[in-house]
């Protein structure tokens, strides 16, 4: 239970009394009083742009909302945080202007139960039919474009041909249109070509034509997507790519293949170095029914010892993002490594909460100081280009009924610079010169400043004491104007 403290001001603000909870290291002097915090470090606290990530696999037939939920449900409402839906292109517009957001049943059902369940959303739409039930771009497309075979009986379009790219990049704009909602969406993969839509062995028409291609479809994506976070695949660019998605447009790199020799300690040490600019998003390499036994030489002989090396290296590479994927995945997960989906909760990501806040009137302000710290190992992303470092540190003093009669923005806190051991402090004032006589209420928070966008953040406090949403209570103040 958090401990009250109240401040007694006067007409002149002169005078308080002294706070139940003290710090040895300020001086009854100069703190009226002081509020120390602890830590929540496991509850999943579901906040934007971080968290475990249930996916819908569009390889073969896509998912049904009533038997895909039925299984993930467990898993959504507890450690789930995203919801990522990877579908071909040819099932989000089957037909030229018919997108599934509009006409496909399932997709809205799968988009909605997400959604009831807390969850937010991120998207990969790709073009390459490899491995897949069918071609992965629509017929429409097919039939205008010059194609090469990808695996029996699937064409796919060659990237640099100017039909493809036209109907394409058409798509990415009503895509856009309807996604481009930090309310609900997190981030939007954005190229979609090569096998799996991870841009392997990409096929050029005209090489001489491979960087004209690639830079209209990952402006297009920035273009239609300039409100949530742009994805790309790492490892896979030319320094000439690299130098587009990363310095001219800001996309976050993600990587797959996490704890398999396909991401060798050099590849890491790259992907690294992309932090604390941007968050890294992760998945694993291995997955579906197969023994893990039989990858890489037997290297794990049970999927939870590999699944502890997967988490071991998401957090040691600083993601916010790592995939307990389908309910075969997922099952697996929760059955044999639970621990392991608790510890990724626990230091994947995120965890951002005020240590201590120390409060005096002076003057006409109430004084606050107040020290954070994020104690998980990746980054609230405030930081990217499209985030517009729209989340701040907030003061507030509330009236009786929950209501705001005074507040401040903190210039003093970046919340995307809290990574690693770093501490940051800040000093400010509230106005409480005009405050009608009365109790009040002070609370802090990390607000969003842009309406209509993704929500508060939830702080990482042990039992916190909520005054409404994500406001945390801190003590009562009473000002005495008489």
């Amino acid at each position: 239970m958090l401990i009250s403290a109240v401040l007694m001001l006067s007409a002149s603000f002169a005078g308080a009394c002294d706070s139940s909870a003290k710090d040895d290291s300020s001086s009854a002097e100069e703190w009226s009083g002081v509020k120390t915090f602890y830590p929540d470090t496991g509850s999943n606290l579901k906040n934007p742009y971080m968290g475990w990530t249930l996916y819908s696999e569009g390889t073969d037939n896509t998912d049904r909302p009533q038997v895909y939920w039925a299984l993930q449900d467990e898993a959504a409402q507890k450690y789930a945080g995203v919801y990522y839906i990877r579908w071909r292109w040819s099932d989000m517009e089957p037909e030229e202007g018919k997108y599934a957001w509009e006409y496909n049943e399932d997709f809205k059902g799968l988009v909605q139960g997400a959604l009831d369940r807390g969850l937010r959303l991120a998207f990969r739409v790709y073009v390459n039919g490899r491995d897949n039930l069918r071609p992965a771009t629509p017929q429409y497309v097919l039939d205008g474009a010059e194609t090469y075979t990808v695996s029996p009986g699937h064409q796919t379009p060659y990237p640099d041909d100017g039909f493809f790219l036209e109907k394409y990049t058409k798509f990415i704009e009503a895509f856009g249109r309807e996604f481009n909602d930090p309310s609900r969406v997190d981030y939007v993969d954005s190229y979609g070509l090569g096998w799996w839509g991870e841009e392997h062995n990409i096929q050029w028409k005209d090489p001489a034509r491979r960087h004209q291609a690639h830079d209209r479809i990952v402006k297009a994506y920035e273009k239609a997507f300039d409100k949530v976070i742009n994805v790309i695949n790492f490892g896979v660019r030319d320094d000439y790519e690299d130098n587009i998605v990363y310095n001219d447009l800001g996309f976050t790199p993600r990587r797959d293949g996490y704890a398999s020799e396909y991401f060798p300690e050099s590849q890491q040490e790259e992907l690294v170095a992309h932090f604390p600019h941007t968050p890294v998003v992760a998945e694993a390499c291995y997955w579906r029914n197969d023994p893990i036994s039989s990858y890489e030489n037997g290297k794990w002989s049970t999927w939870s010892s590999y699944y502890h090396d997967v988490v071991d290296l998401a957090v040691n590479t600083h993601a916010n993002y790592l995939d307990l994927r389908t309910p075969t995945e997922t099952d697996r997960y929760l059955e044999d490594a639970l621990d392991e989906v608790k510890r990724f909760i626990s230091l994947g990501g995120y965890r951002i909460y005020p240590e201590h806040v120390k409060y005096r009137a002076e003057g006409g302000n109430l004084v606050v100081e107040h020290t954070w710290v994020n104690i998980a190992n990746g980054v609230l992303p405030n930081n990217n280009v499209h985030m517009r470092y729209k989340y701040k540190v907030s003061l507030a003093l509330f009236d009786e009924e929950d209501n705001i009669v005074s507040q401040i923005l903190s210039d003093g806190v970046e919340v995307s610079e809290l990574v690693g051991d770093r501490h940051i402090m800040a000093e400010d004032t509230i106005d409480i010169a005009e405050l009608p006589s009365g109790s009040y209420r002070l609370g802090i928070a990390i607000v969003n400043t842009i309406k209509n966008d993704s929500e508060d953040i939830r702080l990482a406090v042990k039992d916190p004491d909520i005054i409404t949403g994500e406001w945390v209570y801190v003590a009562d103040v009473a000002v005495d104007g008489d």
